[in-house]
């Protein structure tokens, strides 16, 4: 039987995966691992927890004794790697927990996987890895260079670097990498864009719009993320690194994935807002900008679309009008989380850094 350990299974994109795979793919078993950081929330795995769909281990993935045990005890073939620590703002004020998560935690749960020898391993990276780019230059690449600019992007960069050398280092491990745009959708943490800018409106509050808000960013709804990555995660074909790939990267089996989607952030506010029927000017405060905020990222999914098929379906915005419902439906989901949460906005204005 395959079993598919999912590390970061209590957070966004990783609760999201662990449901989609037992809506679609029912015959497998399913293992969390997720340490429930302060942006991870047990109640979006709980109901699969409680039915027997997923097995949850409470570990840090840095914690290799407990992990090589869940493995073993659990017969994993696949892995998933989500766990991560990934908001931009509070990596600026304590950069060490997303050096520790992103960086030595995804090289420890890849000597795990090697050590016990699984089918594949599946690393979750950012498109933030790559930098910043230009007005009008062309979508990044597996080809691209590393060029990360934030503590969270440099964290993300070198977990990359070690995916990469594992890669190259040890050829009988089959060892995928992939790069998606911002992802939105429901169970997303009330700290991030969208539904900050949400449950803000909801609670009677502004949508504070960093700088003049023009920032483009590349957007991937969850679920058509979750089938790219269950084509990656159970594909029969072999992933390998290429012959030139210690020169090459594009021969690395990295994939990145994006729907093709770019608007600026002042225009995902806009949509929003449209959603809620609210007025633009009323709803709306720009606010001091955080330091060092990259303007712009873009990715290109030509290899994933050749290769395996794969193709988005969302459309933003009527998905993002139903992710807004979604919010509306759910305020016993998010409600508690806002409330116990010590902060979900940052004004830079006031920071001292």
């Amino acid at each position: 039987m395959t079993t598919i350990l999912i590390a970061g299974v209590a957070g966004f994109i990783g609760s999201n995966f662990a449901r989609y795979l037992h809506r679609h793919r029912p015959s497998l078993r399913l293992v969390g691992i997720d340490y429930l950081s302060s942006a991870s929330v047990y109640s979006t795995i709980a109901p699969l927890v409680e039915a027997g769909a997923l097995h949850f281990v409470k570990a840090d993935i840095n914690d290799t004794e407990t992990v090589t045990r869940t493995y073993r005890e659990h017969s994993v073939t696949r892995v998933v790697n989500f766990a991560a620590e990934s908001h931009n703002d509070r990596a600026i004020l304590d950069p060490t927990p997303f050096m520790l998560s992103n960086a030595l935690g995804a090289q420890q749960l890849l000597e795990v996987s090697r050590k016990v020898g699984v089918e594949r391993h599946v690393h979750i990276s950012t498109i933030e890895v790559y930098g910043e780019q230009a007005p009008g230059a062309p979508p990044f690449s597996a080809a691209s260079p590393l060029a990360a600019k934030t503590p969270y992007a440099a964290a993300k960069a070198a977990g990359d670097l070690i995916v990469r050398a594992y890669m190259q280092t040890y050829p009988d491990m089959d060892i995928v990498l992939t790069h998606a745009g911002n992802n939105y959708g429901p169970w997303q943490f009330p700290e991030k864009l969208i539904p900050l800018c949400i449950t803000n409106v909801l609670r009677g509050r502004k949508i504070p719009v960093y700088g003049d808000g023009l920032q483009e960013r590349d957007w991937l709804h969850v679920e058509d993320h979750c089938r790219a990555l269950e084509r990656l995660l159970l594909s029969s074909r072999s992933f390998k690194a290429g012959p030139g790939a210690a020169i090459d990267p594009a021969q690395l089996p990295i994939y990145d994935i994006s729907a093709r989607s770019v608007v600026s952030n002042l225009q995902i506010v806009r949509l929003i807002l449209s959603a809620l029927n609210r007025p633009f000017n009323d709803w709306v405060e720009h606010v001091t900008d955080r330091p060092n905020h990259d303007r712009r990222y873009v990715i290109d999914p030509v290899r994933i679309e050749s290769e395996l098929g794969w193709q988005p379906e969302a459309v933003l915005e009527a998905d993002l009008e139903q992710t807004v419902r979604w919010y509306v439906d759910n305020e016993a989901w998010w409600q508690p989380i806002v409330a116990s949460s010590r902060r979900l906005q940052f004004d830079w204005a006031a920071l001292k850094i």
